[in-house]
């Protein structure tokens, strides 16, 4: 479906990037199927109202003779003298056939079910949270691979350009030392050749960069070798505006699931210590059971006095309770649960201070990526002008290499930083939306 997508499609926007990125990424559907795991669970414990049934039968044999010698209707069958044999080899030889149901009906646990299942609901609440900050790294992650692909395209076309203008410049000094012209020294077309170089290094690592790009999206789009990715090319936007502080935190303590599963953590710490306590007290239930046996070759005597184990057929009903006394065991783990929620509370503590550094992280690289931006964007400005003048002064003779040379490189610099700044800016909204949790636009 995927592969139909992006064949259809003319090319994958960020948005487009993040949206796939947030089901097909690994750990997110690691997350889901954690979230599955504690759905199953709730599932279990909803259910354990539901009566326990255990059932047993088998078929058993050769079992020994157990006649009497006056057959089942013996008015004496305790008596010794009337067994007619027990002898194992010398009798007749026959086979068992037994079957015993227990149903056992839970009727009030003093607080284990309401506390069993106030855990288990809060940890699929917990799971829930952790699936959406699944959601959201992949979110982030897609935006930086994103972004980076077009930082890295955009370079490789403002390298190219400056390429091909020293490839010219080249040209033309190789006419004026042809012609022995004293505007040019083999010395300053030596140089032309070492700047060349190193804008020969700059777009080598502008395509490693567009490669890296490419592979972490095919990472997190989960596409096959064969299938094929198409990514929309635009130019690196404007830095977003400056959000307010105040304002960010404030959205940033509402929404982030790092902080709804801290808290739905320590409501199942509680819920626990609640379990615990309960599980001193016993469980009261209605039971209930039946058992037939019958043996093929053993008398039935009647008689309220006897109990023949081979002929049995018997039921029975009863309120029952049960509990075991291992009191310190209990009062034990009870404590252990209470550690465990002075821990929950110290991780939702420690989560809310994580917040609120990430947002401040985001907004301060925010700020120094707009500040970046403005002052490299007039560096490039600035650096293209010189750029330019030093060209047709050098093209049409009054100008020297060496002022094309330092002019050329002070361009290529400030606009490589240029780039880079942007990438910065998109990078540091993306991860400002992620503290934040979720789209500020």
């Amino acid at each position: 479906m995927i592969a139909l997508a992006l064949l259809l499609s003319s090319g994958l926007l960020l948005r487009d990037v993040q949206e796939r990125a947030r089901t097909t990424d690994p750990r997110v559907q690691q997350a889901a199927a954690q979230l599955q795991n504690a759905q199953a669970r709730r599932e279990e414990v909803l259910v354990s109202w539901f009566p326990s049934i255990e059932a047993t039968g088998y078929v058993a044999g050769p079992t020994p003779e157990h006649y009497l010698k006056g057959g089942a209707t013996d008015d004496n069958p305790s008596n010794p003298a009337h067994l007619r044999t027990l002898d194992y080899f010398g009798g007749q030889l026959g086979v068992q056939l037994h079957a015993d149901l227990q149903i056992v009906l839970p009727v009030y646990s003093f607080g284990k079910w309401a506390a069993g299942k106030g855990a288990t609901q809060h940890l699929v609440l917990a799971h829930e949270a952790l699936l959406q900050r699944a959601r959201d790294q992949a979110a982030y992650d897609a935006a930086r691979a994103y972004w980076g692909y077009q930082t890295a395209r955009n370079a490789g076309e403002a390298v190219q350009k400056v390429h091909d203008r020293l490839a010219q410049a080249k040209d033309t000094a190789d006419q004026l030392l042809k012609d022995g012209s004293d505007q040019i020294t083999r010395g300053d077309r030596l140089k032309l050749d070492y700047l060349a170089e190193e804008i020969e290094a700059q777009q080598a690592a502008a395509l490693k960069g567009r490669d890296l790009a490419i592979s972490g999206l095919r990472t997190l789009l989960a596409l096959k070798p064969e299938e094929p990715l198409e990514v929309a090319q635009e130019a690196l936007p404007d830095p977003p505006a400056q959000p307010a502080a105040d304002a960010a935190v404030r959205r940033a303590l509402e929404r982030r699931p790092e902080l709804r599963a801290a808290e739905e953590a320590v409501q199942a710490r509680q819920a626990l210590v609640d379990l615990e306590s309960a599980r001193l007290w016993p469980d009261i239930g209605l039971v209930a059971g039946a058992r037939l046996t019958e043996t093929t070759n053993a008398s039935n005597p009647q008689s309220p006095f006897v109990s023949n184990p081979y002929h049995e057929a018997s039921g029975y009903a009863a309120l029952a309770i049960h509990g075991t006394f291992e009191i310190p065991q209990k009062l034990a783990r009870r404590r252990q649960a209470e550690a465990d929620l002075l821990e929950a509370l110290a991780t939702r503590r420690g989560a809310e201070q994580l917040v609120r550094l990430e947002v401040q992280q985001a907004l301060g690289d925010l700020a120094e990526a707009r500040t970046k931006v403005d002052r490299y964007t007039r560096e490039t400005a600035i650096g293209k002008q010189l750029a330019t003048q030093a060209g047709v002064a050098f093209d049409s003779g009054l100008g020297d290499a060496r002022e094309l040379l330092e002019d050329t490189l002070l361009y290529a610099r400030a606009d490589g930083a240029r780039l880079e700044a942007l990438y910065n800016a998109q990078l540091a909204w993306a991860a400002l939306e992620k503290a934040a949790g979720g789209p500020l636009q």
